[in-house]
């Protein structure tokens, strides 16, 4: 029997290789079938199609609801009142579909009591007289005009109904509606509008009480509406008759006015009297009955400061002691400064150096190598009491009669250049502070004090130099004490103001604002902050620049006295002054 012939391991490798090549060889020249897809999945897109197709009149169904507006204001409700329904006035309601119609729409336009009426299948029942022209064509914005008295429906006695007032109104609805054809019936949508009516006026306000100030009168009164919304007020003199047609004194929405003149627009007049009457009107413009006249106003002379003062014998005409130059005085002397300061500084410099201690140079506590200080800028109060009444001139005290020793806070801003350190800082800077006073005028007649306020403004300017011993407080931590001093000079303006917000003027002349001039000196002390905590020091400088935040205490001696020249105004004072300070 003849053996298979065995092939050797190298013919076996070669021929496994040939059997693979034609494999691949195979697959090259016959590459795999991809099976179809299913036909249910390649139908599934025109299946969608047909189906959106048919449900697209289904869409209208799902739309923003009608949106209705109106030529009233763009108010929303819509307010009418007595005089609309009378006048039979006409509002234009205007709507929008918020959708394009399709064809076989229907739109429907009612006027309701409720909303449900307007959002049931069923077509509302209710209809003016004359009823409502219906659009012939259905477009996506239209409008229609509809009067007052077909708003009203069949509500009793019409315009004459007197069981609604602002508190109560009548309410009914204007209707859009929009019915849509589609497969599955008719499709909804509707849009309203509310119309309020108020029929009855409101009820009349209380008589005003007067309280009399000086050419003006305070008047305050009840309301009896609790629908009032606003209050004409009316101050016409006792011989003239009140016209309610006329333009009021005041139109406001409280219960208070302040008037200075009268309802012919004349400013109101000392010890002569006015009747004085309040009507309200209400959120629909129905206006009530006058009040009854309250007993006369009659505005009476009330000295204010100034007036008080000129009366007691002040010689302050206004415009400080050198009205004729107003702030030049001021302005003249810090020029002046300047330009001595700018013509010597060489020469200044050269002095202070020469008689300042020679000492080595010592480093500063923070370790820092930081750059001179070159501005120093401070905030301060103090109770500033102007010394008014020391005026010579004066038989009285009147500005202890007005304000009774108060004395409120005085703000002040002092802005510093350190020109010079030797041993110290040298500086130079401008200040300025606001300050205010409330009082009370005094009657003319008995001289009792009034329901008018007084008022005096005091705003102070000034230019000051000054020296600052700071060398210590640089070099050592545990001192870090701060002496100084400072002189300049300094100009207020002030001002007097009436009951009525107006400058002063006095019957016996002058006008309650001007200026006066005057010089100041201070003695201070400030603690550098920066000694309790020497890392959050470093960081304030290196974050910020700020080389010491520092509280301070001072004594300031101010004199405002025109140099002692009659004529002005005395604003002089001396007080202990607290603040804050920076310097970098």
């Amino acid at each position: 029997m003849q053996q298979p012939c065995r092939r050797g391991p190298g013919e076996q490798a070669g021929a496994a290789a040939s059997a693979r090549r034609l494999l691949l060889t195979d697959r090259v020249s016959r590459p795999e079938r991809i099976p179809p897809r299913p036909r249910a999945r390649i139908a599934a897109p025109a299946f969608l199609a047909a189906l959106a197709v048919l449900l697209a009149p289904l869409a209208s169904r799902a739309q923003t609801a009608i949106t209705v507006t109106t030529d009233a204001n763009g108010t929303n409700p819509v307010n009418l009142g007595l005089q609309d329904c009378l006048d039979n006035r006409s509002i234009v309601f205007k709507w929008n579909l918020n959708a394009t119609p399709n064809t076989g729409d229907t739109v429907r336009i009612f006027i309701t009591k409720d909303t449900a009426s307007c959002t049931a299948t069923s077509e509302p029942t209710t209809a003016p007289t004359p009823a409502l022209t219906q659009p012939t064509t259905v477009q996506q914005q239209d409008q229609a005009t509809v009067t007052a008295k077909q708003l009203l429906l069949d509500l009793p006695n019409g315009c004459a109904n007197t069981d609604h007032k602002a508190t109560s109104p009548y309410t009914v609805f204007f209707c859009v509606r929009r019915s849509a054809a589609t497969l599955f019936g008719g499709g909804l949508t509707a849009g309203t509008l509310q119309v309020n009516f108020a029929l009855v006026p409101p009820t009349a306000p209380s008589p005003p009480v007067a309280t009399p100030g000086d050419s003006h009168l305070k008047l305050d009164w009840t309301s009896n509406d609790s629908g009032d919304q606003s209050y004409d007020v009316y101050v016409v003199p006792t011989t003239t008759p009140v016209d309610p047609a006329r333009r009021a004194a005041s139109n406001i929405v409280t219960t208070s006015v302040d008037v200075d003149h009268d309802s012919g627009g004349n400013s109101l007049v000392n010890d002569r009297d006015y009747d004085l009457y309040v009507r309200s009107t209400d959120a629909y413009g129905n206006k009530s009955n006058l009040s009854s006249p309250a007993s006369q106003g009659t505005p009476v002379q009330i000295d204010d400061f100034y007036t008080h003062y000129r009366n007691s014998g002040g010689s302050a005409h206004g415009g400080g002691g050198c009205s004729s130059g107003g702030g030049a005085g001021l302005l003249a002397a810090a020029a002046l400064a300047a330009a001595l300061w700018r013509r010597k500084r060489g020469a200044i410099a050269a002095s202070l150096i020469a008689v300042a201690p020679v000492t080595a140079r010592a480093a500063d506590w923070t370790g820092l190598d930081r750059a001179p200080r070159r501005w120093l800028v401070a905030f301060k109060l103090d109770r500033y009491d102007p010394q008014i009444d020391s005026e010579k001139s004066l038989t009285a005290q009147p500005y202890h009669d007005i304000f009774h020793g108060r004395a409120p806070l005085r703000y002040q801003v002092e802005v510093d250049y350190q020109a010079l350190h030797p041993f110290g800082a040298v500086l130079f800077g401008v200040t300025a502070g606001f300050w205010q006073n409330h009082g009370k005028g005094l009657l003319h007649s008995t001289g009792a004090p009034s329901s008018d306020t007084a008022t005096l403004d005091v705003v102070p300017f000034g230019v000051v130099a000054g020296y600052r011993l700071d060398w210590f407080a640089d070099r050592y931590r545990w001192l870090p004490v701060v002496p100084y001093a400072e002189a300049g000079l300094t100009a207020a303006l002030w001002a007097s103001f009436n009951g009525t917000g107006n400058v002063s003027s006095s019957p016996s002349g002058g006008r309650g604002s001007g200026w006066s001039y005057g010089y100041t000196t201070v003695l201070g002390v400030a603690v550098d902050l920066g000694a309790i905590d020497e890392s959050l020091a470093r960081e304030a400088y290196v974050g910020t620049g700020i080389q010491r935040t520092s509280l301070f205490a001072e004594y300031g001696w101010t004199r405002l006295n025109d140099f002692g020249k009659s004529g002005a105004l005395i604003l002089s004072d001396r007080a202990w002054r607290f603040g804050v300070s920076v310097e970098f």
